[in-house]
């Protein structure tokens, strides 16, 4: 478990902490740090992929509830940490997981966000049996045929105009249905549309050079010009770092 954390306080000794504690926590790292409310609410966005928000609520210009209204959807958690008891109710309409109270000691830091941890790794646990077993029913020829595939098999599912080719690691299955119908179908699982006529299983791919996507059966897919951006930052997501000076 590696979720990603976003602090957004006006006061720098205030980040220190939170990013402090965070450093001790297994399982959190620092994706980004603001002390300007704006260029939070500017800079940030759902494919940032962020688990943890913490946030002050007393800040100038935009304060904490009404910057949780406008990007409460880009994370996962929202914990509030501020020297004001009297916003807690206020912070409930927007969906706050925690409310920690300055000044945070790791010790009471720690007690809120392991009840996150928690509760990510039970879903991951659920997620994952469910995963194991994942399997999708596509027509077959005729009207009482049908074809069972196992969701962990697919490499990729292609667009052929009313219909799309589903290719897995044995072999292939045509049926009618739009991709955008499959790709709602799998909007739970590890797949990634990488041009208008191409869904991709993450584990499908082997490796990655410029526009082009190499998959673990040799086939080639170039990237769609309208689809990098999503895909580039999926794989920077995804890209082990070195913290060592260059």
């Amino acid at each position: 478990m590696n979720l990603k954390c976003v602090v957004i306080d006006d006061e720098q000794h205030a980040i220190e902490v939170i990013t402090d504690h965070i450093a001790e926590m297994p399982g959190l790292t620092i994706f980004k740090t603001f002390t300007s409310p704006v260029q939070a609410l500017t800079e940030l966005s759902l494919n940032d992929d962020i688990d943890l928000l913490f946030m002050d609520i007393d800040m100038p210009g935009i304060n904490g509830l009404e910057l949780a209204k406008n990007i409460r959807e880009k994370a996962k958690y929202l914990i509030f940490t501020t020297a004001h008891p009297d916003y807690a109710l206020q912070a409930f309409d927007v969906q706050s997981d925690q409310y920690l109270l300055k000044p945070i000691s790791f010790a009471k830091f720690a007690l809120g966000i392991d009840r996150i941890l928690k509760k990510e790794a039970n879903n991951a646990r659920a997620t994952k049996e469910t995963d194991h077993n994942a399997a999708l029913y596509i027509k077959g020829d005729h009207k009482y045929a049908f074809s069972n595939i196992a969701i962990d098999e697919i490499l990729y599912i292609k667009s052929l105009q009313n219909y799309i080719q589903i290719i897995t690691k044995a072999e292939s299955h045509t049926t009618y249905l739009t991709l955008k119908e499959i790709d709602k179908a799998l909007e739970r699982h590890p797949f990634i549309r990488v041009n208008k006529s191409n869904i991709v299983a993450k584990a499908a791919i082997k490796k990655v050079d410029g526009n082009i996507i190499r998959l673990v059966n040799n086939e080639v897919i170039q990237i769609g010009e309208g689809y990098k951006e999503a895909f580039f930052n999926y794989v920077q997501n995804s890209l082990l770092k070195s913290n060592r000076n260059q």
